[in-house]
């Protein structure tokens, strides 16, 4: 079992967001032995505005850390342009020396495609899956082809050039997020990795490990019908404070890298966080040594 700290750029009862937290967790969370740091992708949000830009955050700490895996959980694809955040990638793939892991998920809040996304509107679900899908192939082209030609229906590019090729080989390995029937199809047919939440207040989270394990099986099925002969990641994200038992039966549910977040969430809301920006660093602490060795 791999583990990996996730920090929430949530923080509704801190008016001014301290960046460095971020940089500060990362260094120390390699410092402890974790395997990866994750950082949410996320503009705006219902509870605060106030957002870490990714993609820059993840640079500075490929910096400042050598061993650690770096990732997203998850990026909205279709908030982006898929051709610039395949360069964006690829070129922290290089600054991080082959490090980087991006989930990819379609998004799900309204107010920052509006503002951010190219169309500057919030398609309905089945369209920010299929700009999702589309995106990722027209992506994985751009890493693995000398000069790529893609025509869909939402993106098309012809004799488009991405280089440097990222260093990981064929490509850096797509976590997605997505736990629908569909998604699960898309995830085993296109991606290399799988990252639901065990969050029971999310629409694909659910707390029993047993539901996770019937969808790691749906998976192979469908990794087998594609023939994916890949090595492929069953992750997920739970939460900072999940017990040592919770852990483990998602580990005998075939979960391979489980990682912890910790975020600065309201009581009343019903969310299963609730710290303060200064007891993160502690909770990290305390997970790699009293939970991790355990596994």
């Amino acid at each position: 079992m791999k583990f990996g700290l996730n920090i929430s750029s949530v923080f509704p009862r801190h008016k001014n967001l301290p960046l460095s937290l971020f940089v500060d967790a990362a260094v120390l969370s390699e410092e402890l032995g974790y395997d990866g740091f994750f950082v949410p992708d996320h503009y705006n949000l219902p509870r605060t505005n106030e957002c870490i830009e990714p993609y820059t955050t993840l640079a500075y700490i490929a910096a400042r850390t050598e061993r650690i895996d770096l990732g997203t959980t998850v990026t909205p694809v279709p908030r982006y342009v898929p051709q610039q955040l395949a360069k964006i990638i690829a070129h922290l793939d290089h600054l991080s020396h082959g490090r980087i892991i991006p989930g990819f998920g379609a998004g799900w809040h309204p107010p920052e495609f509006h503002t951010y996304s190219p169309s500057q509107s919030y398609d309905s679900p089945g369209v920010r899956v299929a700009k999702t899908i589309e995106g990722t192939k027209l992506i994985l082209k751009l890493w693995t082809e000398e000069k790529t030609t893609f025509k869909g229906k939402h993106y098309h590019v012809e004799d488009a050039v991405l280089e440097p090729k990222p260093i990981q080989k064929p490509h850096p390995p797509i976590w997605s997020g997505g736990s629908g029937e569909f998604m699960l199809k898309m995830t085993a047919k296109h991606f290399d990795g799988w990252i639901p939440t065990n969050w029971k207040w999310t629409n694909s989270g659910d707390t029993e490990a047993e539901n996770y394990r019937t969808k790691i099986e749906k998976l192979k099925k469908y990794l087998e019908k594609y023939q994916r002969k890949i090595d492929f990641t069953f992750s997920i994200l739970g939460g900072i404070e999940d017990s040592v038992e919770l852990i483990q039966a998602y580990d005998d549910a075939g979960c391979e890298y489980y990682v912890a977040l910790i975020g600065d969430y309201t009581p009343s809301e019903g969310y299963p966080f609730s710290f303060f920006p200064d007891q993160y660093l502690r909770l990290a602490t305390r997970f790699a040594k009293e939970v991790m060795p355990c596994f």
